[in-house]
């Protein structure tokens, strides 16, 4: 059975260029380019892997009172609490932050999210795609 990763990023320019290396190596790629596209792929598939910027339009669905600063970070903390209502995807898949604004409150209370690691864009591509392959591989 092959991998699966979600992206969330409403800048897809800055997550495909991984999708064919993922690909090479039998791994399944979607993405997400805003909070409802999210929610809903969330409650279509089971991912392996989630990749998530936290800045990101919201979507109606995870609220319109949601700044997009902060709408990575609150999907994140709907993922952790099980509150995406039939998510196949389970509450505890690893999470790695691709992100071009890191403030230290918001980074202090995405750790506290259970997240595997953050990157900081413009990020190395061998040194995130070896982290998302090592991921999928446990």
């Amino acid at each position: 059975m092959s991998k699966r990763i979600l992206f969330v990023d409403d800048e897809d320019w800055s997550v495909t260029p991984y999708f064919p290396k993922l690909q090479d190596e039998k791994v399944e790629v979607d993405l997400a380019k805003d909070g409802d596209e999210a929610l809903s792929l969330l409650q279509k598939n089971k991912y392996d892997l989630l990749v998530l910027d936290i800045m990101l339009p919201p979507g109606n669905k995870i609220g319109k009172r949601v700044e997009p600063r902060k709408a990575g970070a609150i999907l994140l903390q709907l993922i952790r609490q099980n509150e995406v209502p039939n998510m196949k995807t389970l509450p505890t898949v690893p999470v790695i932050i691709l992100t071009a604004v890191i403030d230290y409150t918001l980074s202090e209370s995405i750790k506290q999210l259970e997240i595997t690691e953050i990157f900081q864009k413009p990020a190395s591509f061998d040194e995130v795609t070896e982290k998302l392959l090592a991921l999928l591989k446990n």
